[in-house]
């Protein structure tokens, strides 16, 4: 609040003085920051009427031009990433499909699998149709 205080402040007395010889900054002996169109009575104080700028100056236009076109990069950076994100989710949706469309192909007929001890292991034929409903829900979840 006392920021916005001291700017509109400050741009009062920018408008105010616009005409004026001089518009001068100084720091007070408690750390006060103070502007004046004349110097304070001791001490010192920096001319600062040469450093401001006009409020409507052409640059205002330019510097707003060239924040929109950072602004479109940006977006188009963040538009690409997403499209690259999406083709990426559609190809390991794509490899999920086809992998338990193949696990199915492989459930068709007598199927035995083997252990980690390298024994060939056997399933019942309730087994291999359980196994295939649950790829078959699979495949629907996955490839639509």
């Amino acid at each position: 609040m006392r920021t916005m205080q001291l700017g509109a402040a400050l741009l009062a007395l920018v408008a105010a003085t616009a005409a004026a010889d001089g518009l001068y900054r100084w720091v007070d002996a408690d750390g006060q920051v103070h502007y004046s169109d004349q110097p304070p009575p001791q001490g010192s104080a920096e001319n600062v009427a040469g450093a401001l700028r006009p409020i409507n100056s052409a640059d205002a236009t330019q510097t707003h031009v060239a924040h929109q076109s950072q602004r479109d990069t940006v977006e188009q950076q963040y538009a690409a990433r997403k499209q690259q994100q999406a083709a990426q989710y559609r190809r390991q949706m794509a490899n999920a499909c086809n992998s338990a469309r193949r696990d199915l192909q492989l459930l068709q007929g007598r199927v035995a699998f083997v252990d980690e001890n390298g024994a060939e292991v056997r399933i019942t034929e309730r087994e291999r149709q359980q196994r295939a409903a649950a790829l078959q829900r699979r495949i629907a979840e996955v490839c639509g």
